[in-house]
């Protein structure tokens, strides 16, 4: 569908689409992760992030088959997994654990652990990986859900 051709739709048509349930899929890097740096409006903290574009391939046995029904097609809906480093020297912990968390994700996509991590993030591409599928609520709009990759593991 074009937006062009839903301009002719009254505003109570539009209703909120159902999220992908929570449980277990496949999922897909889609492409080479995107890099950014950003500070934070809460803290003033500089952070660097990684995030990898994810493509849904199928639904495990644990997600609800009412919730999918409701849902529709899964493969090819997308997601995110982003993971966070800080640029403060005294919060070296929290910079150690995200290594380690980026880490155990690659090797979860079946990366192989002798590359570099720029190598690493290249052979990702077009890996696969199983992946728990969380909801949040939105703490200022709880009617607004956000749906996250948790745990991670090799698919």
């Amino acid at each position: 569908m074009r937006f062009s051709d839903a301009l002719d739709r009254t505003l109570d048509e539009i209703k909120r689409p159902p999220n992908l349930p929570v449980g277990h899929y496949i999922w897909q890097i889609e492409k080479f992760p995107d890099m950014d740096e950003f500070e934070s409006s809460r803290t003033g903290d500089q952070f660097e992030r990684i995030t990898f574009n994810l493509v849904c391939v199928a639904a495990s046995d644990d997600v609800d088959s009412d919730d999918l029904e409701a849902y529709g097609n899964v493969q090819g809906a997308k997601n995110r997994k982003t993971f966070m480093f800080t640029n403060n020297e005294e919060e070296k912990a929290s910079f150690d654990r995200s290594m380690f968390n980026l880490r155990r994700f690659l090797g979860h996509c079946g990366v192989d652990e002798n590359l570099s991590i720029s190598e690493g993030l290249a052979e990702s591409v077009g890996k696969q990986f199983l992946g728990q599928l969380n909801h949040r609520p939105d703490v200022n709009d709880p009617e607004i859900v956000y749906t996250e990759i948790g745990v991670t593991a090799e698919a």
